[in-house]
C-alpha cells in the first residue's frame, strides 16, 4: 500500500531535527513501514521534549530496529544516553552515526565533547583533526584540536596546530599569547622571546606588546634587552610610568627610590603600580631595619599620601613602613587614618591591636577590640587582644569570656592555643581561682614545653604565692635554659630568689639583667631597689626605685617606698 505526504512534513522537522529531509513543495510517496517508523520517531522525540528520557531511548533503538541505516535516530540515542550518563553507550550509538553519515560535522563534534567529558582529550583531539582535513577553511575545528592536545599534554603538537592557524587565518594576539606559553612551559624561551617579538613587529606602536615583551626579558634575566624596550617605550610615550620606574637608576636601594619621586608625584599614575615597586623594598627594611633605605621608602611613601589623599593603601603603606622603622606612634596615626578611610580590612585593624599592645595603651585597644569584633565577630586574634586588654584593665570575667571564644575560633593553632592557655593562667590567678590558674598553664606548656615566656609566667605567680617557690624556681631556671640572655627571665629568677630569701643570689641574677638591657625597664630596676634595701645599701635602694620611677613605672606601692624610703611589699 502507498501512502501519499505532502506540506505538513514540516511537522515533521520541528520534532525530530534530521530523520529526512523533504521538499515541501514536492511529493513523495512512503511506504507503510517507513511512515510507521517515522511516527515512532516523532514519538520518540515527543518523549525527549518531555524529558522522558528512558522512554525516548526505547523509541529511538525501536526506530534502529526498523532502519539500521538512520544516522538521525543514532544521533539522538547517543544524545538521550549522554544525558543519561551512559557514556560508552553514547559513545558507541554516535560512532554508528558517523559511520552512516561521515560528513556530518555535528555529529564528530558531538563526540568530541563527549570524550571531553569521559576525559579522553588525546581521543577528542583526534575527532577535531579528522574534520580540519573534512573542513580546512573552518579555523573553529584547527583551535578545538589545539585545545584537546593541550589538554593531553601534546604541546609540540599543539603547536604546530596554531601555526597552521597563523599561516592560514592570520596573526593574533591570543594565538602568540597561547605560542609563547607553550613555548615557555616545553622551556624553550628563545622560541617564546620570538613570539612576542613578530607581536611587536606587527604592531610597533601598541604599547601593551612592548610592555609584554619587556617584562618578559625581565623574567629570564634579560635585564639589558629589558631596557633597551622600555627605551623605545619612552620614544613613543616619555610619560610611561612603568618605563620609567625600570630606567631608573640602580646605583643604590636608596638613590632608586629617591630617582622615583617624579614618577610618584604624577597623580596619573597608578597607585598599585606604585606600591607594587615599593614592596620588595618595604619587606626589606621589615627584614634588615635598614634607616637609609627606611627614610628613602617613607619619603615615597609620604607623596603617596599627598598625591592619592583618598586611597586608604596609601596611608596603609606609610603606616608599614613607620612600623617597620620602629616608629609606633607614627604608625598607628597613619593606620587610623587608612580606617577613615576604609574600615572594612582585617589586617589594618590588627596592627592597631597590637600597636596599641605596645604601646601599653590598653584603654585604646579596649576599645579597638570592641570595634574589631563588632566588624569582624570571627576573628580569634581579635578576641585574644580584647582578652588581654580586659586582663590588663583588672576586668577577668570579661577577659576570660575573650580568651575562652580565642580559644574556640583558634583549634588549629597549636602555639596560639598555648599563648591563651597562659593567659587564662595569670588572668585566672589574679583572680585567686589558683586551681584553675595552675591547670590553664599546665595545659599550656603541654602544648608547647619549651614556651620560655609562659614558663616564665607561671614561675612567676607560684612565686608570688609564695607556697611552691622551689618548683617556680626550677620552672624559672628552664626558661633562662631555653633564652640565656632575656632580661626579664633574670629579672624573674633573681625575685624567685629574693622571695626565698637569697638576696646574694638575688643581687647577681639582678645584675646579669642590668646587663642585658634592663636598665629600661622600671620593674627590674624597682626590684633591684627592694635587694639593695634588704642588703642595707638603703641610699642605692632609693637612687634604683627613682630610676623605675622615671622609666615610667606608676605603681602606688613604688611612690610610697620612694616617700618614705622605706621597703614595703
Amino acid at each position: 500500500m502507498k501512502l501519499v505526504f505532502k506540506t505538513y512534513t514540516f511537522l515533521f522537522l520541528l520534532l525530530s531535527g534530521m530523520f529526512f529531509s523533504f521538499n515541501v513543495q514536492a511529493q513523495k510517496t512512503y511506504s507503510e513501514e517507513e511512515v510507521n517508523t517515522e511516527k515512532i520517531f516523532i514519538e520518540a522525540s515527543r518523549e525527549k521534549i518531555l524529558g522522558n528520557y528512558e522512554n525516548a531511548v526505547a523509541l529511538y533503538k525501536e526506530v534502529l530496529k526498523r532502519d539500521k541505516n538512520n544516522h538521525a535516530a543514532a544521533y539522538e540515542l547517543a544524545r538521550m544516553y549522554d544525558v543519561l550518563d551512559k557514556n560508552d553507550k553514547a559513545e558507541k550509538s554516535i560512532k554508528m552515526a558517523i559511520t552512516l553519515d561521515k560528513s556530518n560535522e555535528w555529529y564528530q563534534s558531538f563526540l568530541a565533547d563527549l570524550y571531553q567529558k569521559m576525559r579522553k582529550d588525546e581521543a577528542a583531539a583526534n575527532v577535531f583533526g579528522d574534520l580540519v582535513k573534512q573542513y580546512p577553511n573552518n579555523e573553529y575545528f584547527y583551535q578545538k584540536q589545539a585545545y584537546f592536545l593541550v589538554r593531553s599534554k601534546n604541546n609540540v603538537q599543539a603547536i604546530k596546530v596554531y601555526d597552521k592557524i597563523e599561516s592560514k587565518f592570520g596573526l593574533t594576539e591570543e594565538l602568540i599569547g597561547k605560542k609563547h606559553s607553550l613555548y615557555l612551559g616545553l622551556g624553550k624561551q628563545k622560541k617564546a622571546t620570538k613570539e612576542l617579538q613578530k607581536l611587536t613587529k606587527a604592531f610597533p606602536s601598541n604599547l601593551e606588546y612592548q610592555h609584554m615583551l619587556a617584562n618578559h626579558f625581565q623574567r629570564i634575566g634579560e635585564e639589558e634587552k629589558a631596557k633597551e624596550i622600555f627605551r623605545k617605550i619612552l620614544t613613543i610615550d616619555p610619560s610611561d610610568a612603568q618605563a620609567n620606574i625600570a630606567l631608573a637608576s640602580k646605583g643604590g636601594e636608596a638613590i632608586f627610590l629617591s630617582a622615583l619621586k617624579p614618577i610618584f608625584l604624577q597623580e596619573g599614575v597608578d597607585i598599585d603600580l606604585k606600591i607594587k615597586e615599593m614592596i620588595p623594598h618595604i619587606q626589606k627594611v621589615a627584614n634588615t631595619g635598614d634607616k637609609e633605605l627606611a627614610d628613602a621608602a617613607i619619603e615615597l611613601a609620604q607623596i603617596l599620601t599627598e598625591v592619592h589623599p583618598n586611597d586608604a593603601k596609601s596611608f596603609s603603606v606609610y603606616g608599614d613602613l613607620l612600623n617597620h622603622s620602629e616608629r609606633p606612634k607614627e604608625a598607628l596615626e597613619k593606620y587610623m587614618q587608612t580606617l577613615k578611610l576604609d574600615n572594612t580590612v582585617f589586617t589594618v585593624w590588627e596592627q592597631v591591636m597590637y600597636l596599641n599592645f605596645e604601646l601599653q595603651d590598653f584603654d585604646a585597644l579596649l576599645k579597638t577590640s570592641n570595634d574589631v569584633l563588632d566588624l569582624f565577630p570571627n576573628k580569634a586574634k581579635a578576641y585574644y587582644l580584647n582578652g588581654i586588654a580586659n586582663s590588663e584593665k583588672g576586668n577577668h570575667n570579661d577577659a576570660i569570656d575573650g580568651f575562652q571564644q580565642a580559644l574556640m575560633m583558634s583549634a588549629k593553632n597549636k602555639r596560639m592555643q598555648a599563648d591563651i592557655h597562659g593567659r587564662l593562667g595569670e588572668v585566672y590567678h589574679n583572680s585567686k581561682k589558683y586551681d584553675k590558674s595552675d591547670k590553664s598553664f599546665e595545659k599550656a606548656l603541654k602544648l608547647d614545653p619549651d614556651a620560655y615566656t609562659i614558663l616564665d609566667s607561671y614561675s612567676f605567680h607560684l612565686a608570688l604565692r609564695g607556697d611552691k617557690l622551689q618548683e617556680a624556681q626550677k620552672m624559672s631556671k628552664r626558661s633562662i635554659e631555653l633564652k640565656p640572655n632575656e632580661p626579664r627571665l633574670q629579672d624573674t629568677y633573681g625575685w624567685i630568689l629574693y622571695k626565698m630569701k637569697d638576696y646574694d643570689g638575688a643581687k647577681e641574677w639582678l645584675d646579669k639583667a642590668l646587663q642585658n638591657g634592663g636598665e629600661s625597664m622600671p620593674t627590674v630596676l624597682e626590684h633591684y631597689g627592694d635587694i639593695l634595701f634588704q642588703l642595707n645599701d638603703k641610699e642605692q635602694a632609693l637612687l634604683y626605685w627613682q630610676k623605675a620611677q622615671e622609666k615610667g613605672s606608676s605603681s602606688e606601692l613604688l611612690e610610697k617606698k620612694i616617700a618614705d624610703k622605706q621597703l614595703y611589699e
